[in-house]
């Protein structure tokens, strides 16, 4: 694997970042505790809004990432509904896509879950490498959203989860965004081919 979804997001902020990621991870600051605190805070996020899908399984995690690309293609053949943490390759491009749904005309809907309260143009960029590679693999994408926090939203004695989430369609903006990706792609392979990276640097 030469890319991931995670990866592609850091390249498009700062490709100097996306080449110590890969060979010098050393360097890099590590997560701090309110790093750590947000990235708790991400995963509770996303394990509420996989309960919007209520009919779905989740693929389990492992750095064996063929297990998990194997085990999603098992249960896309056996008909699940809705699958959380789908994993896919492509391109030398491996997403995880935080909730796919499977329509009843067969077609694919992309959940992109954050725990943010408003759509940030980075995270249209995660979705459009997910559409990207999903596409190139064959699937029929019908539209892709991001699922974020409600800011308005007060919780009374219960936790209501239609009111907890935003779903926002964002499938106009990452359609845009789709004729960018070979050429973005191409930059960053050539980034992650020079081990010595000396022209990234001067």
């Amino acid at each position: 694997m030469n890319l991931s979804k995670s990866l592609y997001t850091r390249a498009i902020q700062c490709p100097k970042s996306l080449w110590l990621k890969k060979y010098k991870p050393e360097v890099l600051s590590p997560p701090d505790e309110q790093a750590k605190a947000r990235f708790e805070t991400g995963n509770e996020v996303g394990d509420l809004a996989c309960e919007l899908f209520p009919d779905g399984r989740e693929v389990p995690y492992t750095t064996n990432f063929d297990e998990m690309l194997s085990t999603t293609k098992q249960w896309l053949e056996e008909g699940v509904k809705s699958i959380y943490e789908a994993t896919f390759f492509a391109e030398d491009i491996l997403v995880l896509v935080d909730i796919l749904h499977v329509n009843e005309d067969g077609s694919i809907s992309l959940y992109e879950v954050k725990s943010s309260t408003e759509v940030k143009e980075i995270y249209l960029h995660d979705v459009s490498i997910q559409y990207y590679v999903l596409k190139s693999l064959g699937f029929a994408i019908k539209d892709a959203f991001i699922i974020h926090l409600n800011k308005e939203y007060v919780r009374g004695d219960e936790l209501e989860l239609e009111k907890l989430f935003c779903v926002v369609d964002v499938s106009e903006e990452v359609l845009a965004l789709q004729s960018e990706i070979p050429s973005k792609l191409k930059t960053y392979q050539t980034y992650l081919q020079d081990k010595k990276m000396n022209q990234i640097f001067r």
